[in-house]
């Protein structure tokens, strides 16, 4: 398993496919990403075509971002192009495209209708890599029913972004180069895939039960108004929290209520959009009496230590080493909110020194929470791909 990641900063297609292709001409990659920013816009069908002409690899998908993640920096508001390409012995590569007639079609087929038309089944363990565009697809709805059809598999991706309206935006696939719907790629056989989601919130007062609300709307929280609720937790926070809760209010809603002792991971963030008339909290979600939330707040510090907490964690984990990855972050990151360049990437690489890594700043990152897949704000999206240990190849024999 080998992986090589390339970054260019050329406006021009010719010394741009030069800069990202040199070294892969005889590579003979089994999987390639290609992600770029829309400074390229007039020219990426040329683009598409010329990358898929010049590297040995039949699976090649991408999309535009607003800025672009190379093996060690973050381009932000540039020139850029990224493209990762990954030599996966005994591994399945599957690549898809869906648009939103599809998904309309086959949202009541039956589940072989889905595995025949993405070439895997659940039994096969696959794990996902998605790029929709925003725009034209619902990509919520997807990941839905993908979390059905193939439970406990790990998808993960991001949404092409950069553009302002429908059309503007590109996914790619082999040397094409689309304005609508979802390119993705399937893989199964001798390979790990890991996610690392950092939602980069903390915590503020206590868990509540919703006891009342309608759609978006928490009405009631523990049986008290819910506005009355707040108004307690931010009277009852220290100043620091109090200003965070004023320009930035989130609402965190356990995934799985069997949880005990919920932790910053097992909580769904979701933006605070505001109070109506009747002292209810509007929500960025659909919610039900019965889930539990939890306020928080966002800040740099707190989604530092966070992002590093988790990449500890899946570092001291017993996996073997990571030796490439996918970096989806959201584009409220970067500088305009860590107040320094490259922030990210520069923890992934001092998380796996040897890995290789690209991505792109996007417009929803996806990434499972809580054993269920979502598709996140202000959230980096991290996936991992490293050999699989003796240990899980074992585990997988016996449960066969």
């Amino acid at each position: 398993m080998e992986f090589i990641s390339k970054l260019t900063l050329r406006r021009e297609v010719e010394a741009a496919v030069h800069d990202l292709c040199v070294d892969l001409k005889a590579f003979k990659a089994d999987l390639a990403f290609m992600f770029a920013s829309h400074h390229h816009g007039p020219e990426f069908h040329e683009l598409i075509r010329e990358v898929y002409n010049s590297i040995d690899c039949r699976n090649l998908i991408g999309c535009t971002g607003e800025s672009i993640i190379g093996p060690t920096a973050e381009i932000e508001a540039q020139p850029a192009i990224t493209l990762w390409a990954a030599r996966l012995p005994d591994v399945r590569v599957n690549s898809f495209v869906f648009d939103q007639q599809d998904l309309q079609i086959l949202e009541e087929a039956p589940p072989e209708t889905w595995y025949e038309r993405i070439g895997v089944r659940p039994e096969d363990s696959p794990s996902f890599v998605l790029l929709p565009d925003p725009f034209s697809i619902n990509a919520q709805l997807f990941i839905e029913r993908m979390d059905m059809l193939y439970p406990g598999s790990i998808i993960v991706g991001g949404m092409a972004s950069g553009a302002t309206e429908v059309g503007q935006n590109r996914l790619f696939i082999g040397d094409q180069a689309l304005r609508q719907g979802l390119v993705g790629v399937a893989l199964t056989g001798n390979i790990d895939v890991s996610s690392v989601v950092s939602q980069g919130c903390r915590t503020v007062g206590d868990p509540f039960v919703i006891t009342k609300s309608h759609e978006n709307l928490i009405q009631e929280l523990g049986g008290k108004p819910a506005l009355d609720v707040l108004r307690n937790v931010f009277n009852s926070a220290p100043d620091e929290d109090q200003k965070l809760m004023r320009t930035g209010l989130h609402v965190g809603r356990l995934v799985d209520e069997h949880v005990t002792n919920a932790g910053i991971g097992d909580f769904l963030i979701r933006n605070m959009m505001g109070v109506t008339e009747k002292k209810a909290l509007a929500v960025g979600d659909f919610l039900r009496p019965g889930q539990t939330v939890q306020f928080h707040v966002r800040d740099s510090q707190s989604a530092t230590e966070e992002m590093q907490r988790l990449l500890e964690a899946e570092k001291s984990s017993d996996k073997t080493p990571v030796s490439g990855a996918l970096l989806f972050n959201c584009n409220g990151r970067g500088r305009r909110f860590f107040k320094e360049a490259n922030h990210d990437i520069t923890l992934v690489n001092d998380f796996a020194s040897n890995c290789s890594v690209a991505g792109f700043f996007a417009q929803g990152e996806i990434g499972p929470v809580g054993g269920k897949t979502f598709v996140h704000g202000f959230t980096s999206s991290l996936a991992l791909f490293r050999k699989p240990s003796d240990t899980s190849r074992e585990s997988e024999s016996q449960g066969e």
